[in-house]
């Protein structure tokens, strides 16, 4: 009985560095692609198109941003807007320009150097409309999270065209839904061409340092009207950049783009609307 003892005890060390093996994953490399990614509002502001690289899944800093383009702006109405770079890799409208509701606007990448073979790309996108928001309100969830919620509603006519939305909160003008997973974007399947009366459109966690709301804070909501296919692209990218359940589902893959010659990231233009609120303790 002794000696099975001792067995036991040279097994276990055995046992136990065989579940501490190293073990080394070969990951394959694929060919570096273009990333682009520019937003148009019909806000007079200026606006940004930024450029970079991609990179390796083990790359642990910044993407290569990509000097030296020549960015081009057309609408259809013959409009041509020469972006000029701020940054590196990054290159910016005038502050004067605004999207116009209704055109369809398309941008011209012109590259020094050749990325996967290519030097030229494009993308295109229409702006479609919005009505004027009525009013938001502030309702307070007690039972929501740890310390409860704000949830901000909104009261607006819906069109009776199909449409899809995403949402934005700011908090004293500093944006709280300033990641692309904290964005609430929804089709109107549900409220079509009817009246909201109060839908929840972004959430305020009271325990989250910047989104604790005070006597006087000034709330506001942006709405967006966007394209189906941003939508898609919004969509699409919080699934693969979000928790996965279950733990082995399949494997992220790269979004859909609506930019030409296999580059990645996306180029749209969408209307904006806003409504404020001064929050006051009840």
């Amino acid at each position: 009985m002794m000696k099975r003892i001792h067995i036991l005890y040279l097994l276990i060390p055995v046992i136990l560095s065989s579940c501490t093996e190293r073990i080394d994953i070969d990951l394959d490399e694929t060919y570096t692609r273009l990333v682009v990614y520019g937003v148009l509002t019909t806000d007079t502001t200026t606006h940004y198109v930024t450029l970079s690289k991609t990179t390796s899944y083990f790359y642990n800093e910044l993407p290569p941003p990509v000097s030296g383009a020549e960015i081009i702006i057309s609408d259809d109405q013959g409009n041509e807007f020469t972006l000029q770079e701020t940054e590196p890799g990054k290159y910016a409208t005038s502050p004067l320009f605004a999207a116009v509701q209704g055109r369809t606007y398309t941008l011209n990448i012109s590259l020094e150097e050749e990325i996967n073979n290519f030097r030229n790309y494009t993308a295109s996108t229409k702006v479609t409309s919005i009505n004027p928001i009525d009013s938001i309100g502030l309702v307070h969830q007690p039972l929501w999270g740890e310390k409860g919620f704000y949830e901000v509603t909104c009261y607006y006519q819906e069109p009776p065209t199909r449409d899809f939305y995403m949402f934005n909160i700011l908090i004293n003008g500093k944006l709280v839904t300033d990641t692309i997973n904290s964005r609430i974007v929804i089709n109107d399947d549900f409220f079509n061409g009817n009246y909201t009366n109060g839908i929840g459109v972004g959430y305020l966690d009271q325990s989250k340092t910047d989104e604790i709301l005070r006597p006087g804070d000034k709330v506001t909501f942006q709405g967006c009207n966007i394209t189906e296919e941003f939508y898609d692209f919004v969509m699409t990218l919080q699934s693969e950049t979000g928790f996965q359940t279950p733990l082995f589902s399949g494997p992220p893959a790269n979004v859909k783009s609506n930019l030409s010659n296999g580059a990645v990231g996306f180029f749209t233009a969408y209307s904006v609307a806003y409504s404020s609120k001064v929050f006051q303790l009840q």
